[in-house]
């Protein structure tokens, strides 16, 4: 991981949307752990149950019930709190309901971005905005692995609501002048993912109650893994970067560099839970087959790379696992 600047993040007052999500959850800890004020905004309830290292931490992180389509609420947090930095995370971020309810989706990725960067705009004392984006924002592409200069074209629900992000950020960046950049991230897994949607959560979930694990693809789709410390360092490290490197409007891939097919993946969870059981469908006939990231950009201008191999990622996500489930028996 690369390592953040303790001064940049001491006392800096710092807005997470989607704080409560997966990666909103452990981005505020770290960020609370290096010294920043840090405020989640968030339309759930609360935080997770579950405290994300030292619980002392936790308690460092000021809870903000909102929602981030309303320019009243998100204009008050930015205002009233005197927000240096937001990252912006809140999404409709499950593919499955995305598509069941498109406006739902549209509304909170899309709407909510554009909301968030308008009252940035008008937030004087505000340094940097940080959008999460997606792999999935650049659609199908016959070119891989996928550079930033491709083009964004999701055509599913979830996919296009984020290549609509993406672009809003991209233009609040280069017409107003808004210093905003972009995130796009490779599909990340680490402790602290409850979304039994995707694959490696799903997979220790069936591990724990004895289930088998079904795979809608053939099981050669290829994608990027990131693990959650990764990523995290990405956004904070991008973070640090936006002004001093005059980043205003860029976007950035992060990825591992080395794509897993979906067997590839199970195969790994299988040597640190031989238990796993699972079946190929082959029904996926709908999904891109293959997603991965060229994650040089990063790496000459950021000087950032991920440091967690899959099979460390992997032992580290089994016990974080093992104890959730075992809280939970």
């Amino acid at each position: 991981m690369v390592m953040t600047k303790g001064l940049f993040w001491k006392g800096r007052k710092v807005l997470v949307t989607g704080g409560a999500g997966f990666i909103g959850y452990a981005l505020a800890t770290k960020l609370a752990a290096a010294g920043a004020r840090v405020f989640v905004l968030d339309i759930k309830k609360s935080l997770p149950p579950f405290p994300l290292g030292d619980t002392d931490v936790r308690k460092k992180i000021t809870y903000i019930r909102g929602d981030v389509t309303s320019n009243v609420t998100v204009g008050k947090v930015l205002e009233q709190k005197r927000i240096k930095t937001v990252f912006h995370l809140a999404a409709e971020a499950i593919v499955e309901r995305a598509h069941k309810n498109t406006v739902c989706a549209l509304e909170t990725n899309v709407l909510g971005t554009w909301t968030v960067l308008e009252s940035a705009r008008y937030t004087r004392h505000l340094g940097e905005v940080i959008v999460a984006s997606s792999d999935k924002a650049y659609g199908s592409h016959d070119k891989l692995p996928y550079q930033e200069h491709a083009s964004l074209k999701g055509l599913h629900p979830y996919d296009c609501s984020k290549s609509c992000a993406d672009l809003v950020a991209q233009m609040y960046g280069k017409t107003h002048a808004l210093p905003v950049a972009v995130v796009r991230c490779g599909n990340v897994y680490g402790p602290g993912d409850t979304n039994w949607s995707r694959l490696i959560p799903d997979a220790f979930r069936c591990i724990a109650t004895g289930s088998t694990l079904k795979i809608r693809s053939d099981g050669t789709f290829k994608r990027d893994y990131v693990y959650i410390d990764d990523a995290v360092s990405a956004y904070m490290t991008l973070a640090e970067h936006v002004v001093k490197n005059r980043l205003s409007g860029e976007a950035f891939n992060f990825g591992n560099n080395k794509p897993l097919r979906v067997i590839d993946v199970l195969r790994d969870i299988s040597r640190v839970a031989p238990q796993l059981k699972f079946k190929i469908l082959n029904t996926a006939h709908s999904e891109i087959k293959h997603q991965y990231l060229d994650s040089s950009k990063a790496h000459r201008v950021l000087s950032w790379r991920a440091r967690v191999g899959i099979r460390e990622g992997l032992n580290k996500t089994c016990e974080w696992y093992a104890e959730y489930f075992s809280r939970r028996s």
